[in-house]
């Protein structure tokens, strides 16, 4: 199939054991996936398998951007930076101000600096997402914390 050969879907209860097995692949927590935030999560498909997911998690006027996972054999195809885009277009829809992530790795953090995110100190997290699981419990405090500040369309 050629690249860009997916089909992007809104994430589903059904869908969580195969999510969760996805983050396993690509070594990410799989605490915390979906729940209450499920609506803020976008899976892709590619002949019927899941092979790509991104979250938002929305905190008062900010969003959390987490579980970004590609399957090994997408990766390098463009389909990580679709669905972070398709979660910050959902974001700003959602009248959100700015969204926030964690992430544990260089390669991650040379990979959403290309995306426009910046590095931020922990303490300048928004508030509210500083009370999420993944602030408080699930990354290491050793993680970088980033923003991409958002014109929310509402």
């Amino acid at each position: 199939m050629p690249k860009g050969d997916w089909a992007l879907r809104a994430m589903d209860v059904k869908d969580m054991d195969a999510a969760k097995d996805l983050l396993r692949e690509a070594g990410l927590p799989t605490d915390g996936v979906g729940g209450e935030f499920a609506a803020g999560y976008v899976l892709a498909e590619r002949d019927g398998a899941i092979v790509g997911m991104a979250g938002v998690e929305v905190y008062g006027r900010s969003g959390l951007l987490r579980s970004v996972a590609v399957a090994t054999s997408q990766r390098g195809r463009g389909l990580g930076r679709l669905l972070v885009e398709d979660r910050l277009h959902w974001a700003a829809a959602n009248c959100l101000r700015a969204v926030y992530l964690l992430t544990a790795t260089a390669a991650a953090t040379g990979f959403f600096s290309k995306l426009e995110f910046a590095t931020i100190a922990r303490a300048e997290m928004a508030t509210e997402v500083q009370t999420s699981e993944e602030f408080s419990r699930i990354c290491p405090e050793t993680a970088t914390a980033m923003v991409r500040r958002l014109e929310a369309i509402c």
